[in-house]
């Protein structure tokens, strides 16, 4: 590793300030604090585990440039020829991976410099690593091969290679890494792939020369840099279709999006323009522009919440940018210690089963949540997903989703009773498509590979044990009274603890235990949102004990007894 001394050009004594009347949304004041001379052509850059280190591929100097966050000095730097756009830690920070643009590979680097360690060839023109997802993956986009690759940092091997549109730009993955969306910068496209099941989804159409994009917080919506006509387009990541744009406030030739670390605010870099425009996340609203180095071509957010850091390639400068205070909060988290109780209560529903049920009929549910006389209902439906459903119903008293169809209780009786009764409906489910097709084809595998004869007949024996102490199947029981008792719940325990215990690691995001706590994670969420008022939560009589046994550790919900309000 060579040091190096010319690296700070300004630093924060520059202090500049950025704010314009025709944001004024309160205090929009963003300061860059300083500008510093990282090499020729800067490209991506990466934070150490304790943000205390930066790392930037200077492109056209042919290295990797270091600097201290806490004195924005530059300390060293790391000789990579051909051309390096993209770098990111390895696991444990055991060195670098960077992507040579120029030999067509990615290659790994000691963190004290010196020579490359590994290479990976991954066909003309990698771009930038994006992640980590889970598992220590990463994205890699190589523009002239048309494809997108899965590298697994951790072996530092390319896993897998998904065939794209026509030059694709880096791509963006949803936070559980179940899908990435890839910008097609020649095809005026957008590639959405299922990473879990293995296969292209399905090509969108956004506009001329998309270019760089991110999944919004909740991974309901993927946002994206449409160069050619300066506008952001935002595709639903469960119907992947285009649901809104936003050009107000956005620059000449945006280039990519990127969010702070707390999700409130979205940066889209205007290449053309030479400035940032700042996206307050939950309006969709432009509240701030800030000057930058010419073509600012790439950004990435410190950890800490507090600082922007943008390449600009045309000015060969790295600039960073602090936040305003109001900024830089976790709005969630203060919610959740505003120490208001939730009143909570859960109803188990029966499906498909309500249409046929004496005693837990349709109208006797409609009756029930009537008498319950919810503030919000939280909902066994995918945030992904709701969008569209309430545009149906509420527009056209229609439902197409296919999925939601098999749940009366909410097409006949929730969605008709929220339009007259005025309550929230709150979607909280964990579900997705890809966990569902995923979890069919692993729950395939365990009954049909013979590897698993075995560990069927053993699950099959102890299931037939607990399901010979009762008379009746799970799911011939209709009585609410019943399915709303400690012993229902213990039932349900015994039987779903089995095929907990035998399938869930080999289901993977659809087993037993990870889905419920991906249900958890939106209850939790739901929750936090309805502080003071009246919760109901229904989802299907199985998942009741474990949402139960849950609840009950929590301080701030107050569980409410549902026996009182079923049908007597």
């Amino acid at each position: 590793m060579k040091t190096t001394t010319d690296g700070l050009l300004l630093v924060a004594a520059l202090a500049v300030t950025i704010s314009s009347s025709a944001y004024a949304q309160g205090t929009t004041d963003f300061r860059t604090v300083a500008k510093l001379d990282v090499g020729k052509n800067p490209h991506q850059i990466t934070f150490s585990a304790d943000g205390r280190t930066a790392y930037i591929a200077a492109a056209g100097s042919d290295r990797v440039t270091i600097v201290n966050v806490d004195s924005y000095q530059v300390t060293g730097s790391i000789e990579v020829s051909q051309t390096p756009l993209g770098v990111a830690f390895l696991p444990d920070e055991s060195g670098l991976a960077v992507t040579r643009f120029g030999a067509n590979e990615i290659a790994r680097y000691p963190l004290t410099g010196g020579d490359a360690v590994g290479s990976l060839v991954t066909g003309g023109a990698p771009s930038l690593l994006v992640g980590p997802m889970p598992g220590d993956r990463y994205l890699v986009s190589v523009e002239k091969s048309n494809t997108l690759w899965v590298l697994d940092a951790g072996s530092f091997t390319l896993e897998e290679k998904f065939e794209t549109g026509n030059r694709p730009f880096p791509a963006a993955a949803t936070s559980d890494g179940r899908l990435a969306f890839v910008p097609n910068y020649d095809d005026g496209t957008v590639s959405a792939i299922d990473l879990w099941n293995h296969r292209v989804l399905e090509t969108v159409i956004v506009g001329e020369k998309p270019s760089g994009g991110v999944v919004l917080p909740g991974d309901i919506e993927y946002a994206v840099a449409v160069r050619g006509e300066n506008r952001i387009a935002f595709i639903n990541t469960a119907s992947h279709r285009v649901t809104h744009t936003l050009s107000e406030g956005i620059g000449d030739s945006p280039f990519s999006v990127v969010l702070s670390h707390n999700g409130r605010l979205g940066f889209v870099n205007n290449t053309a323009s030479a400035d940032v425009s700042v996206i307050d996340i939950a309006n969709s609203k432009v509240i701030a522009r800030i000057p930058t180095g010419e073509q600012p071509i790439v950004m990435a957010s410190h950890p800490d919440g507090t600082t922007l850091w943008v390449s600009a390639e045309g000015t060969h400068e790295l600039d960073i940018v602090e936040f305003p205070e109001e900024w830089r909060r976790d709005d969630g988290l203060q919610a959740r210690d505003s120490g208001e109780i939730t009143d909570v209560a859960v109803l188990g529903m029966i499906h498909s089963r309500f249409r046929t049920s004496d005693s837990w009929g349709l109208q006797q549910l409609r009756e029930t949540i009537e008498r319950i006389d919810p503030d919000a209902v939280c909902t066994e439906i995918a945030p992904d997903r709701w969008e569209r459903i309430w545009t149906d119903y509420s527009e056209r008293r229609a439902i197409e989703d296919e999925r939601i169809k098999l749940f009366p209780e909410y097409t006949d009786v929730l969605l008709r009773l929220s339009v007259e009764e005025g309550f929230e409906i709150i979607p909280c489910a964990g579900w997705t498509k890809e966990m569902s097709d995923l979890r069919q084809t692993r729950i395939r595998e365990f009954r049909t590979d013979p590897k698993w004869a075995a560990k069927r007949e053993e699950y099959a024996g102890r299931l037939a044990e607990v399901r010979a102490k009762y008379s009746l199947p799970l799911n011939e029981i209709d009585d609410p009274g019943v399915i709303h008792s400690d012993q229902y719940d213990e039932r349900t325990r015994e039987e779903l603890s089995l095929y907990d215990e035998y399938q869930n690691d080999l289901i993977g995001p659809g087993g037993w235990t990870n889905v419920n706590n991906a249900h958890l994670r939106h209850i939790d969420k739901a929750i936090r949102q309805t502080r003071g008022k009246r919760l109901l939560i229904t989802f299907g009589a199985g998942h009741k004990y474990m949402f139960l046994d849950r609840l009950k550790t929590r301080s701030d919900v107050r569980l409410i007894d549902v026996g009182p309000y079923l049908p007597q």
